[in-house]
């Protein structure tokens, strides 16, 4: 029997071993499979989030704030993901994304640093704002209806910061946004040449992203105010696979705000080493995808948006004034600025 135990230990140490070690690989020629539409829709696969998962944001969502903010603090720091530091060229290498201001391609080093495998969801963004007794994002009378505890929660640019930068008193460790060149770094998986940030490099509609628009109206917990299956709501984190560095919902979801203000010929002169943007601007960087942005189009690593930081839009009565607008679309997830093994891991 004791043989048998040790026979086992070394297969599964092996395949551990393999496990960790696997590599993938960019492919050569992304592909993008067609949409699934129709009743096809209704035939694939159920999701739900891990057990794992969907208990840790149970445990912030409820309960006494004190708690809820002692598991914040430990969901927070157990979500992140190391990536290594290192050099990569930054930029639309194919080019894949038809911008001007994606590109000249220019080489970036950057220094280590943990992300977050998850986008923020409302339960964790809610706790912050009950225990700091700040009022709730997307809470207007259009952006309440894509409220939701596990899907991922809207904020303007600064109330984004404030986020992660509160994370940073509650744990101790310096939490912020992730620069631009860090987000499309990990989104390359340490800066390879992956055009869609999925767990193979290409687009398989219903198995590694959403099958269509209306397949998201399936997976989302909010109601359908039209009973019309809108493609335009959030579905909870973490429900299809992560990338090749273990992170989820890069392609889709709802776009990241990043630390970087916006400017379009910021990559002819960018910094070579850790780059953090111009140092002002009017308008901030989001990367990512939004669901109401052609539901059949996923983010390409490379695509870059320049977003009013307070999400104001144009007065359709007099386009010369800007009044706010949605919020939902617009999320994020936070990055700790360090090297170094973090504690209680």
């Amino acid at each position: 029997m004791l043989q048998m135990h040790k026979a086992l230990i070394t297969v599964l140490a092996a395949g551990l071993s393999f496990a960790a070690t696997a590599a993938v690989t960019p492919p050569p020629k992304p592909s993008t499979s067609p949409e699934i539409v129709g009743d096809a829709v209704l035939a694939l696969p159920k999701l739900a989030q891990s057990p794992e998962l969907a208990a840790a944001l149970k445990g912030v969502a409820e309960g006494p704030l004190a708690q809820r903010t002692a598991k914040l603090k430990r969901k927070v720091v157990d979500d992140l993901v190391f990536v290594e530091g290192g050099s990569f060229d930054m930029g639309d290498w194919g080019p894949y994304t038809g911008k001007a201001d994606s590109r000249p391609v220019h080489t970036v080093q950057l220094t280590g640093f943990y992300i977050s495998r998850y986008k923020t969801t409302y339960a964790e963004f809610d706790a912050y704002t009950d225990a700091t007794k700040t009022p709730r994002t997307v809470m207007g009378e259009f952006d309440r209806q894509y409220r939701a505890p596990n899907v991922p929660a809207g904020a303007v640019w600064q109330r984004a910061r404030d986020y992660c930068q509160w994370l940073g008193k509650l744990t101790g460790l310096p939490f912020d946004l992730p620069t631009e060149a860090q987000w499309e770094y990990a989104a390359r998986s340490r800066g390879q040449h992956f055009v869609f940030p999925t767990d193979n490099g290409n687009i398989d509609h219903g198995r590694n992203v959403p099958g269509s628009g209306k397949h998201m109206a399936l997976l989302s917990p909010l109601p359908d105010p039209d009973g019309e299956l809108s493609d335009v709501r959030p579905y909870p984190v973490g429900l299809f696979p992560p990338s090749p560095l273990g992170l989820y919902d890069l392609s889709s979801n709802g776009e990241e705000w990043v630390l970087d203000w916006y400017s379009p010929d910021y990559y002819a002169h960018s910094p070579k080493i850790d780059p953090k943007g111009p140092k002002t601007g009017t308008q901030k960087v989001a990367r990512s995808w939004p669901n109401g942005d052609d539901s059949g189009a996923y983010g390409i690593t490379a695509f870059r948006r320049a977003r009013d930081p307070l999400l104001r839009i144009k007065d359709w009565d007099d386009p010369s004034k800007l009044i706010p607008g949605a919020q939902s679309e617009n999320g994020l997830r936070c990055v700790v600025n360090t090297t170094k093994p973090l504690p209680n891991r």
